[in-house]
């Protein structure tokens, strides 16, 4: 992958965990803390997945990102 395609993948999956995150505010305050718990899981995969990238490391596993 070259480095435009990189840091372009890169500053969507930080766009991607910021929308995702700023969602929970609007959960909480409507008592969806299933939900919630949900978009921070899912805000915190898609920064550590930019993360990652950054450093080479790709993978669409969760586990694997994870232990990663």
């Amino acid at each position: 992958m070259k480095d435009d395609e990189k840091n372009a993948l890169i500053e969507h999956r930080i766009a991607r965990a910021t929308n995702t995150i700023e969602e929970v505010s609007f959960l909480i305050k409507n008592k969806k803390f299933l939900l919630a718990v949900n978009r921070i899981y899912y805000g915190m995969f898609y920064i550590l997945s930019a993360l990652s990238l950054k450093y080479d490391f790709s993978t669409s596993k969760h586990q694997q990102l994870i232990g990663w």
